[in-house]
């Protein structure tokens, strides 16, 4: 059962108990979504999600808020094209895998023996096996780095050219630890999947179209609390912020005109999870929240 994380954390940032209009971009295990709907029986929740069987979950274990609950198949970058009708007093984030997604043999998992997909929406794009077997070494080691891989990913490229096809995440996996790696702490593949599954579902451009939307879907006043839970993620969505304040402009010529600021970061540094919560689940332990307020 997926637990989501940080939820006192983020009600407490969209002022949930106040009442308003919500929405979630990131429905998953519809944690976030109940949360806002009980923390006052007057909110009102839109939640979207590029992932069909997410929605189907959801539709049934929340039910009992149909009244208050509209729930729309999308993603970061179809906002625009969802006609949502209306402005938010809050939006938010959560850009973390769910455990349901985790457990659906979908190559999420190092041991999943089933068809390496990792595709968020199963009906858009290239599955992980066709992606990965089709670019060359060269194209494989860009992604690498990108996602996040150091500096085994020339080599990591190198191992995962030469077994190819790979079918499986357990495959992959099983390929991946062929090569030597410094940390022992984790498993070798860790990354490789997260640059893998990042390059899939397009996830960077994916968190930079829904920032480019969301000063166009708030209304005055509203705030937005994204959750990340790795660093590319988090430089994402702070450089946004920034630029959001103003904080990034600089003169360059005479004349330069200062961008319109939309607002501040409530805070500089991120809230992370609670100790207690962390020992409670720990996939909570990456988990960074961050919220601006818009003017």
């Amino acid at each position: 059962m997926h637990i989501p994380v940080m939820v006192a954390e983020v009600l407490t940032s969209l002022r949930a108990a106040e009442g308003g209009d919500f929405l979630d971009c990131t429905l998953g295990g519809g944690g976030h979504t109940r949360a806002l709907l009980e923390a006052n029986p007057a909110n009102r929740v839109t939640a979207i999600d590029r992932d069909l069987r997410a929605i189907e979950r959801a539709r049934g274990a929340l039910s009992t808020y149909a009244s208050r609950l509209t729930i729309l198949h999308g993603s970061f970058s179809t906002l625009d094209d969802l006609d949502l009708g209306q402005r938010f007093d809050g939006m938010l984030a959560d850009l973390g895998l769910s455990t349901d997604q985790l457990q659906e043999s979908r190559g999420f998992s190092f041991g999943d023996i089933a068809a390496l997909d990792m595709r968020m929406d199963e009906e858009e794009g290239q599955s992980a096996a066709e992606f990965l077997n089709t670019i060359s070494e060269h194209e494989l080691f860009v992604v690498l780095r990108q996602g996040g891989v150091g500096n085994e990913a020339k080599a990591i490229a190198r191992t995962i050219v030469k077994h190819r096809p790979l079918t499986s995440a357990k495959e992959l996996a099983d390929v991946v630890a062929k090569v030597p790696s410094r940390k022992k702490d984790v498993h070798p593949a860790t990354v490789v999947f997260q640059a893998l599954r990042m390059a899939v579902n397009r996830e960077l451009q994916q968190i930079e179209d829904l920032m480019g939307v969301a000063p166009r879907l708030v209304k005055k006043s509203a705030r937005f609390s994204v959750i990340t839970f790795h660093s590319l993620e988090d430089r994402a969505v702070t450089a946004t912020m920034r630029a959001w304040e103003g904080a990034d402009f600089s003169a360059l010529w005479p004349g330069a005109k200062r961008p319109e600021v939309l607002g501040k970061a409530l805070s500089r540094k991120p809230i992370s999870a609670s100790e207690q919560e962390i020992l409670e689940n720990p996939s909570a332990r990456s988990a960074r929240l961050r919220v601006f307020q818009f003017e």
